[in-house]
């Protein structure tokens, strides 16, 4: 009986080890993946080279080396993909429309870079061992093989246990691709065909003569057993996850980060204002400056120095004060999943474009690739004072819209308009959006406090105007002005130039006669 249990005891640990062992590599942090990958491919080397001298042996511990050496050098597949060096070509969520055979198009393009190495390395250790005896090597990869792609096709129809919890947060996209359901229709096959294999192979086990045989055919049984478990692991209602636990503590919770949209109509001061707002954030001791990410529409737009782009990439560049800006793509989506999971930001500051969909753009924030790694949302708007009566006659319920999704409301360019237009426009605004802050400046001014009092969680962003109004709103409003001189070009260092103290203004409805033949073009 020893000849049948120790081999299964051993296939057992070294399957339940080894998945744990890249569970643990891959939540560590991303520097050591290269050494990691480094480590792994030499094992594979190895394991080929074992292969080729142990595939003529018939003995007891040949089998135990061939068996070893299959279960390792299939470790260079897991460790190469979940580290994300060999995947596929396509590195983004699919979008929640996309089903049927083009969703199974994208799945496959996530990963067929893996698929292909896949084979070649199949094809590797067959070629190396072919027409020996001593074929417990191959069918020990062949096996797990089978498991990698039943298992795959499983979660991607549909189970009930996605154990996403193991998915490091560089390979979050792969979410939009399982499906969470009790059961598919091509899990009974998947269970019957493991089933028979494993049966055989046992079958063969307690016919077999040699010490050799009775090994190699219980290593192959066994890991056909433990393929129908996981299998059954992913639709029955068992904490399967907790047998890794041990793997998953150097996987530290996701970083949750605080999301900022800056909206407004071209002309309205987003310019100014991201350029301030890029300072403030900056202007921090180190020890406490947050990691952000700022998407803008151009560069130049936040005045980012033109050196700083030489010798960088064209779509990211890294500021001296540690913002890390990006040029906005058309898939926003994709590119949130990339830079969250790149790198995983305290704050993500958008600049939304004049004419784009401001509840899409909150939708996309909402996915849930993204969702769960965002803290908080705030949704500040521009509002051009001098422009907004105008502008919102012709296009009211674009800004009735704009109006109810903001956190906070930036009227700018009060310096340009009357203490009664400024007025109406402030009385006009809190009619729209009772609940919403309101602050008025020139040149795009406003001081940090404000930021913290207007970051909140947004659970539905694209509710009902219902349940908004449901929302009782606040007895006491404050309006407030803020003046600064116009807002400087970012500086290569973040303390060459720091941001004018904001002064704030009494309002009083008193005339607005100050002299405007000043300059204003830094309200762009």
């Amino acid at each position: 009986m020893s000849n049948y249990i120790i081999p299964g005891l051993f296939a057992l640990f070294i399957w339940w080890f080894s998945t744990g062992a890249i569970i643990f590599l891959d939540g560590l942090p991303r520097p050591t993946f290269k050494w990691s990958m480094l480590g792994a491919t030499t094992v594979f080397a190895i394991c080929v080279i074992g292969l080729v001298k142990v595939s003529g042996e018939q003995t007891v511990a040949a089998a135990y080396w061939a068996f070893g050496f299959g279960l390792f050098a299939w470790g260079w597949q897991e460790i190469s993909f979940y580290m994300g060096f060999v995947t596929g070509p396509r590195t983004a969520s699919c979008p929640e429309n996309c089903k049927g055979w083009k969703h199974f198009g994208h799945a496959i393009q996530t990963s067929l870079w893996h698929e292909l190495a896949i084979i070649g390395s199949a094809v590797i250790i067959v070629v190396a061992t072919w027409g020996q005896p001593n074929q417990i090597g191959v069918w020990t990869f062949m096996v797990l093989w089978w498991m990698h792609q039943s298992a795959k096709l499983n979660v991607f129809l549909g189970v009930r246990n996605l154990n996403e919890e193991f998915l490091p947060e560089h390979l979050n996209f792969l979410k939009s691709f399982l499906k969470r359901k009790p059961m598919n229709l091509l899990f009974p096959f998947s269970i019957t065909i493991s089933t028979v294999i494993g049966t055989i192979m046992f079958e063969h086990a307690g016919r077999a003569t040699t010490g050799f045989a009775r090994a190699g055919d219980t290593f192959i049984g066994v890991m056909m057993a433990l393929a129908i478990l996981e299998h059954w692991f992913l639709v029955l209602p068992l904490p399967a996850a907790k047998l890794w636990n041990w793997g998953l503590k150097s996987h530290k919770p996701a970083r949750a980060f605080d999301g900022e949209i800056v909206a407004g109509f071209f002309g309205a001061g987003k310019t100014t204002f991201m350029r301030r707002r890029l300072d403030m954030l900056g202007n921090v001791p180190v020890e406490t400056r947050e990691k952000t990410v700022v998407l803008v529409n151009d560069f130049s737009t936040v005045g980012i120095d033109g050196s700083l782009l030489r010798g960088q990439g064209a779509d990211v560049v890294e500021l001296p004060n540690g913002c890390i800006c990006c040029t906005l793509k058309n898939d926003l989506a994709s590119q949130l999943e990339d830079v969250v999971g790149k790198f995983a930001p305290d704050r993500v500051l958008i600049e939304h474009s004049g004419v784009a969909d401001l509840a899409s753009l909150i939708g996309v924030l909402e996915r849930p690739a993204i969702a769960p790694f965002k803290r908080s949302l705030s949704v500040i708007t521009m509002i051009d004072a001098s422009a907004f009566l105008g502008d919102f006659a012709e296009m009211q319920g674009h800004f009735t819209a704009q109006a109810k999704l903001a956190s906070l409301l930036i009227v700018n360019k009060t310096d340009l308009v009357s203490a009664a237009e400024r007025d109406l426009v402030e009385e006009t605004l809190q009619r729209l959006n009772p609940d919403v802050r309101i602050i008025t400046a020139r040149y795009g001014s406003v001081p940090a406090e404000v930021f913290a009092a207007t970051t909140k969680a947004r659970k539905d962003p694209t509710a009902a105007d219902d349940e908004r109004a449901a929302t009782p709103a606040p007895t006491v409003r404050h309006v407030q002005e803020y003046e600064a001189k116009p807002a400087p070009v970012l500086p290569h260092s973040p303390a060459a130039a720091p941001t004018p103290a904001p002064q704030q203004v009494n309002h009083a409805p008193q005339a607005h006669n100050h002299d405007h033949a000043h300059d204003h073009a830094a309200h762009d």
